[in-house]
Order: structure tokens, then C-alpha cells, then sequence
């Protein structure tokens, strides 16, 4: 069976790819900040954790994974904290996750 890693399982579009990937027959790992908002999710595991923290990286990628989508993103908005933070988020999280998939028990993005 394939093993696919949702980052940003929890969000909008995280939460359908996760329940496709799930209809594909993967083995699903999802990792956000926050559980989806509208639908319990269908990831054979889930972590709440953040990615921008190594730690949190370290531990989602504790198996081989097929397949990695990077959806985690600071979305902004109101109560954000500031525009250079948001952006800073935003791109830390994607190199993190190309980091990931370096490391010898993930074989690609």
C-alpha cells in the first residue's frame, strides 16, 4: 500500500486531498496546526503540530511516504500577526518540507 503525507491536512483543500488520496487506497498521514474546521478527517493518522518547527518535522517523517503534498500555509488575514510574517511562514514551511523528503525515509515529493 502507498503512503502519501498531507501537510495542511487540516485546511479546506487539505482536508478533500486527504479524502481522495483515501478513495486511491493510500495510507494517509495528515499534519496541521488545527484539525479540519467542517468534517472529521479520514487520515489513517493525524498530528497536530507545527511545521516550522524542526522538531514537528522530524517526527511526521518517522516512516518511508510515496507521495508528499505541502498545502500548510499561513493563510493571513485578520488577527494575523504581520504581512513579513505571514510571508516568512510561508516560505520556511516549503523549504522544511523539501527537507523532509531528503531524508532517507522519504523517497520523493
Amino acid at each position: 500500500m502507498k503512503k502519501a503525507l498531507v501537510c495542511g491536512a487540516g485546511g479546506f483543500i487539505g482536508g478533500h486531498l486527504v479524502r481522495r488520496l483515501k478513495q486511491e487506497g493510500f495510507w494517509v498521514r495528515g499534519v496541521d496546526l488545527k484539525f479540519h474546521d467542517y468534517a472529521e478527517t479520514e487520515a489513517d493518522d493525524f498530528l497536530i503540530g507545527d511545521l516550522r518547527e524542526p522538531s514537528v518535522c522530524r517526527a511526521v517523517v518517522d516512516t518511508r511516504f510515496d507521495e508528499v503534498y505541502q498545502l500548510a500555509a499561513d493563510m493571513g488575514g485578520p488577527g494575523s500577526s504581520s504581512p513579513a510574517r505571514t510571508t516568512r511562514t510561508s516560505c520556511i514551511t516549503p523549504r522544511r518540507s523539501t527537507s523532509m523528503c531528503s531524508m532517507p525515509a522519504t523517497s520523493g515529493m
